[in-house]
C-alpha cells in the first residue's frame, strides 16, 4: 500500500464524523459495540478518538485539523504540547535543523516556522508514516521525513547543521526512565558526535531528569530552561552551544496559556542560598511556582523577596507583608496550631478542605484518612508542615 493511502479509510467522511460523534462516549461501550466500518477496525477507531481527546488540551490548533492521525497513547504521552514546541522554536534561528527524535512531530513543526530546511528523522516506521502524513495536512512544505537510524545517518553525513534537536525516548523495554543514560539514543555516548555535526544543540530531558547530574553529565551548556504549564513541570529543556563556556544560566517559565507565562532568571554569580533567616509563621505564607521547586533556587529568590523560612528543610516562607508579585501561591493564616487530629477530625469531618503536607513524615491522604474529610475547596486549607516551634498545622486561606 502506498503511504498516501495507508490512512485514506481515516479520511472518509463518515469516518471523521463517526470520531467526531463519540468523542465523549466511554471506551468499553465503543469496543463493545465494534467498529460500524468493514475497512476500518474498532482498534484504529479508538486510538483516534483517544488521541484526539488528548489533542484538545495539549495540541489544540491540531485537534481543530480533522485531517491529523494520531499515533498510540504511549507515543502521545512524551510528545511536547503546543504551548512547550512553541516556547522552544522561538530559541532556534539559522537555516538548517536536524530532528534526530522526530516522534510525532509536534516539535518539528513549530522549528519549520523559524528554520530554513529541517531533517526529520525517526526509526520507527508508523510514526514516521504519521508524522509524514500530518506535516502534509499541515501544509508544511521545508521539512524531509527520513526512516532511519537517526545517530548512523549523522555519523555518515558530512553537514554540519545550525542546530541538533534530541528529544531522548524514555521508555526503555517498555520501562520509564528518567536518566540519559537510560535513554535512547543514549547522548552520553555520542557527545563527541553531536559536536562536531552541530553549532548548536537543543536536548529535551524529563522533568524528572535531576538538574544537578545534567551539568555533570553535560558540556557546552549555555542556559537551561525549566518549562512549566499551569504549575506543573513539562520540561527541562537544555541550550548547548559549543562555542561558548560552560554556564548555569536558568530561565524559569510558568505558563498560563500560549501568550501568558511568568518569567524568572537566575545567574551563577548572582545566586545566593545563604542568607534565609528562619521564622515563626506570620500572617502570610508563600509556596513557589514549580519552575523555581524545579530549580531547587528557592532559598535565592526568597531572599529577594525578603522572606523568612518556616524550617530549613521546609520550602514555605512568611511574612506579615502580602507580595502580590509573588511567584507561586499565597495563603492567609487564620490559625497555626499543635496538631491534634481528634479535635480536627471533629471540626473537618465531612466537610470539604484543601491539605497540603510539608516536611512532616504523613501523606496527605493519609491525613484525609485521619480526618475522614474530603478533598476539596475554593480557598479553604489546612498545611501540615514541620517549623521551628514543631509540627504544626496551619489553617490557611488561598489569596
Amino acid at each position: 500500500m502506498k503511504q498516501e493511502d495507508r490512512y485514506k479509510e481515516l479520511q472518509m467522511t463518515k469516518v471523521l464524523q463517526f470520531i467526531e460523534d463519540n468523542l465523549t462516549t466511554p471506551i468499553p461501550s465503543l469496543v463493545l459495540k465494534g467498529s460500524p466500518f468493514e475497512s476500518v477496525s474498532i482498534h484504529s477507531l479508538v486510538n483516534q478518538i483517544v488521541g484526539k481527546n488528548k489533542a484538545k488540551k495539549k495540541l489544540p490548533s491540531w485537534f481543530e485539523n480533522k485531517n491529523i492521525i494520531y499515533p498510540p497513547k504511549v507515543n502521545l504521552e512524551q510528545t511536547s504540547s503546543e504551548i512547550t514546541a512553541n516556547h522552544k522554536s522561538k530559541l532556534i534561528f539559522g537555516k538548517r535543523l536536524i530532528d534526530l527524535t522526530g516522534g510525532f512531530g509536534v516539535d518539528d513543526f513549530y522549528f519549520s516556522k523559524r528554520i530554513q530546511k529541517l531533517t526529520y528523522a525517526e526509526l520507527n516506521k508508523k510514526l514516521y508514516e504519521i508524522a509524514n502524513h500530518n506535516f502534509k495536512a499541515l501544509s508544511v512544505k521545508n521539512i524531509q521525513c527520513l526512516n532511519v537510524d537517526s545517530i548512523d545517518y549523522l555519523k555518515k553525513t558530512n553537514f554540519k547543521y545550525d542546530w541538533i534537536y534530541v528529544d531522548p525516548s524514555r521508555r526503555n523495554k517498555n520501562q520509564k526512565v528518567f536518566l540519559l543514560k537510560d535513554s535512547l539514543p543514549n547522548l552520553l555516548e555520542h557527545q563527541d558526535l553531536l559536536k562536531e555535526k552541530s553549532k548548536n544543540l537543543m536536548i529535551k530531558t524529563s522533568p524528572m531528569y535531576d538538574i544537578e547530574m545534567g551539568y555533570k553529565e553535560l558540556s557546552g551548556i549555555k542556559e537551561l530552561h525549566i518549562i512549566s504549564v499551569k504549575n506543573e513541570v513539562k520540561e527541562l529543556v537544555w541550550v548547548i552551544d559549543w562555542r561558548a563556556a560552560n554556564s548555569r544560566a536558568m530561565k524559569l517559565f510558568n505558563y498560563s496559556s500560549l501568550k501568558k507565562y511568568r518569567f524568572e532568571k537566575a545567574e551563577t554569580d548572582e545566586i545566593q542560598t545563604d542568607l534565609i533567616s528562619l521564622s515563626k509563621c506570620d500572617k502570610y505564607v508563600y509556596e513557589f511556582n514549580s519552575s523555581i521547586m524545579k530549580s531547587g533556587l528557592y532559598d535565592h529568590f526568597a531572599s529577594k523577596y525578603n522572606l523568612d523560612k518556616l524550617e530549613k528543610n521546609t520550602n514555605l516562607y512568611t511574612t506579615n507583608s502580602m507580595i502580590t508579585s509573588f511567584p507561586g501561591k499565597i495563603y492567609r493564616i487564620e490559625n497555626t496550631d499543635t496538631i491534634h487530629f481528634k479535635k480536627l477530625k471533629k471540626d473537618y469531618k465531612g466537610k470539604f478542605v484543601n491539605i497540603i503536607s510539608k516536611n512532616v513524615k504523613i501523606s496527605t491522604e493519609s491525613i484525609r484518612k485521619k480526618l475522614n474529610c474530603n478533598i476539596g475547596s475554593d480557598s479553604d486549607y489546612l498545611i501540615f508542615a514541620k517549623t521551628i516551634e514543631g509540627n504544626r498545622v496551619l489553617k490557611a486561606t488561598r489569596v
